[in-house]
């Protein structure tokens, strides 16, 4: 794993688009497009597929059928599909907007099913580890290209999915080595139907940023409430905990088996910020203990921290953080669809 104190810059990649598609089709129902996993990011990704003046065939799958059944009521999908094996087997792409403890079993489930040149993604911010999983479990014919769209859902269900939930974000894209040219010019110009920004990287890399900003708040968050929770203060003090507490304690949500995977991915990396936030802990406690006397130290950590979160939300807001001389070419819509289906073929 890279640690990501020890990496100097983000590494921008593209890839090579090649110059003729392989042929020409104007039915778009002859490519089906496969979500599984009706939650907010999938249906999102249905939703603003849908809003395409020509979208490809939509189908939908959840262990819980009746999420699938909603989404297609949304008008994200063209049919929900209760058998993960019929959902799966005439898709041209798959994508597994799933948590990272469902990926092994899904993958295994399908793979002795899947089309020939199908081309299979997944949501998950744990790009190492689900490239493994692809690469013992699929077979040759099929090309795994990991992803990870970096938004910010106001809720996991279905109920908070939206159409604009992609747009002008970043969407991380990590190839498998047997990925070919077609099959992640496919997933390019998937991500920018979605409206986000294609933006390659390494999976080391990628799993030691996202370590940092994703797996290390979850633990902090689950340390606040495990901390809070176990005093006997606990009932009368949750009834003052109101948005800050929500935000801060918002990384301890989903299921405990695919937060256990991620924080175990992570290996080495989340140890060592962990051991980094522990110092600014013991820091600020010094601080604190010290006085009012010895006030400005604290005073510069404090202003340190707002400062940068502004500049940040900033450049968060304003997609400040995408250069647009290293990203992808723009696709055209609807004409993409045209040009791309049948890239297994």
């Amino acid at each position: 794993l890279v640690c990501p104190a020890q990496t100097s810059s983000l590494r921008y990649k593209t890839t090579q688009f090649i110059k003729e598609p392989i042929f020409r089709m104007t039915d778009m129902k002859n490519f089906t497009m496969t979500i599984i996993g009706a939650g907010v990011i999938g249906t999102s990704v249905g939703l603003a597929l849908k809003r395409e003046p020509s979208p490809p065939y939509l189908l939908i799958h959840d262990q819980e059928f009746e999420l699938s059944k909603t989404a297609v009521s949304k008008k994200a999908f063209d049919k929900a599909e209760w058998n993960l094996i019929n959902a799966c087997e005439q898709a041209d792409l798959i994508l597994l907007a799933i948590p990272l403890d469902g990926i092994y079993p899904t993958l295994k489930a399908i793979a002795p099913y899947l089309k020939n040149g199908v081309v299979i993604s997944d949501t998950t911010p744990n790009k190492i580890v689900v490239l493994a999983y692809a690469q013992e479990l699929l077979p040759d014919h099929a090309h795994f290209i990991g992803g990870n769209p970096i938004v910010h859902p106001m809720g996991t269900g279905s109920q908070q999915a939206n159409a604009h939930l992609f747009r002008e974000c970043l969407y991380c894209l990590t190839p498998s080595s047997s990925a070919n040219e077609q099959a992640i010019a496919l997933m390019v110009g998937i991500v920018r139907l979605l409206g986000a920004n294609p933006f390659f990287m390494d999976a080391a890399e990628h799993d030691g940023l996202v370590t940092a900003v994703e797996q290390l708040p979850t633990i902090l968050s689950i340390a606040l409430l495990n901390s809070l929770s176990g005093q006997s203060s606990w009932r009368e003090m949750r009834k003052m905990a109101g948005g800050l507490f929500q935000q801060v304690s918002a990384g301890a949500n989903g299921t405990p088996e695919s937060i256990q995977k991620s924080c175990y991915g992570s290996g080495e990396t989340l140890i060592h910020w962990l051991n980094r936030y522990i110092e600014q802990l013991n820091r600020l406690r010094f601080l604190l203990e010290s006085g009012a006397e010895s006030g400005e130290p604290l005073l510069e950590e404090i202003d340190h921290a707002i400062v940068e979160r502004h500049n940040w939300l900033v450049d968060y807001q304003k997609n400040g953080f995408v250069d647009p001389e290293l990203l992808s070419p723009t696709v055209e819509s609807p004409s993409f669809m045209k040009r791309w289906l049948g890239v297994g073929r």
